[in-house]
């Protein structure tokens, strides 16, 4: 069951995205830096304020940077830049919804980082769905949305106490909901899919990061700042 809002963690329903949107999923590049094969990536940032106007949360589509999280925060792959392909969607709607969920401060501006994601699993592949393994990212909130999942089981988000632990909360996201949560009260992780037969199976989502804009994961001044004693550097192609 959805739980309940309590300023920490709540599942919500999302608008189901336009076929174009969901077609996207099909044409993922590899991401080359999970160690494996079953992750398929692109990624963009945001930024993103209010318009009162239409009472509705705008995205203004940044320059684009490669990304890149401190080690001290991602263990597996932190410290490296990760050139991913940027998003060819519009992902306002949901993101909408999320922020929404949130009740973000309408009066300041917020920096979004997304991920469109599909992880597959098949007989030679396994459905690892997150390399780095329970971990929270360093940002103020987070949301992880689900479009599809195709001839899987698992792929089930867990939430936990900060420093690791039993967790506190568990829900399998069926298409078209999200969890929203509060990414510096507690950590997050999913269990690994695996496909039903033979044939294969995948989950398709979304990973997005929210910070107040004063408080930006993006530009030269954070990269900067993640990458000092960190020994950051951009891995070729098949090494992460």
């Amino acid at each position: 069951m959805p739980a309940p809002w309590d300023g920490k963690y709540k599942v919500i329903d999302i608008p189901p995205p336009a076929p174009e949107v969901l077609a996207e999923f099909e044409t993922l590049p590899w991401d080359e830096f999970t160690g494996a094969k079953q992750r398929y990536r692109r990624f963009s940032q945001f930024r993103m304020t209010f318009d009162a106007d239409h009472d509705r949360w705008a995205l203004e589509l940044l320059p684009y940077r490669p990304f890149l999280q401190p080690k001290m925060v991602n263990g597996f792959v932190g410290g490296v830049q990760r050139p991913f392909p940027p998003l060819r969607i519009d992902p306002s709607p949901q993101l909408d919804a999320g922020a929404t969920a949130l009740g973000l401060d309408r009066g300041k501006a917020w920096q979004l980082n997304v991920h469109q994601c599909r992880v597959i699993s098949t007989p030679e592949i396994q459905g690892i769905s997150v390399p780095e393994g329970p971990h929270r990212d360093g940002h103020e909130y987070g949301m992880l949305a689900v479009f599809g999942r195709h001839n899987i089981t698992g792929g089930t988000n867990q939430l936990m106490p900060s420093g690791g632990g039993e967790p506190f909360f568990e829900v399998t996201l069926q298409p078209n909901q999200a969890l929203v949560y509060d990414d510096s009260a507690m950590w997050h992780n999913a269990t690994d899919i695996a496909a039903l037969d033979d044939t294969g199976g995948h989950r398709d989502l979304w990973i997005i990061a929210i910070n107040s804009w004063e408080n930006r994961k993006y530009g030269e001044e954070f990269e900067r700042a993640a990458m000092a004693g960190d020994g950051a550097s951009t891995v070729p192609a098949g090494m992460g």
